[in-house]
């Protein structure tokens, strides 16, 4: 799935459901979530079985690492992924540059983009992730060109 189209998904369901939580975006979406001791290794996971979306989170996570997770398991099935379960581990998050992960990432960053904004007086790309709560790793799946729209337009809005 090209970028701007999951872009363009996750912004209408920030706008449709007037949030950018994916915990709360699925219950709207009646995607059962779960909270399950999942080990150290692993974040959450999404199953698909027949064509019946459902995540379990890792309940050990604090509730940031849960949103942020779930993020990218809605990503997995908002981008419609046809695997029966995607994993995310803290050993997997590091940089991919395409597939199914590269998509449910950029999809999870698109969502916490949408409806927040963006600490203008912050001046460096840690900043803005902090500000809008995006997990340092997760850089180098920023549009940072569309960002820095974003801000433009923002600051345009408040002149």
């Amino acid at each position: 799935m090209k970028r701007e189209l999951i872009r363009k998904t996750a912004w209408s369901l920030v706008k449709k459901f007037n949030t950018n939580d994916p915990i709360k975006l699925c219950k709207y979406l009646d995607i059962p979530v779960y909270y399950h001791e999942l080990g150290d290794n692993i974040l959450g996971f999404r199953t698909n079985l027949y064509g019946v979306s459902s995540i379990v989170l890792n309940s050990a996570s604090d509730s940031q690492t849960q949103r942020i997770t779930c993020g990218h398991e809605l990503g997995h099935d908002r981008c419609n992924h046809d695997d029966n379960t995607d994993f995310l581990q803290r050993s997997s998050l590091y940089t991919r540059v395409y597939g199914t992960e590269y998509e449910a990432n950029c999809f999870m960053v698109e969502l916490m983009l949408a409806r927040n904004d963006i600490d203008e007086s912050v001046d460096t790309q840690e900043g803005i992730l902090r500000s809008v709560s995006i997990p340092t790793w997760a850089a180098n799946y920023v549009d940072w060109p569309y960002v820095k729209k974003l801000l433009v337009n923002q600051t345009s809005s408040n002149i």
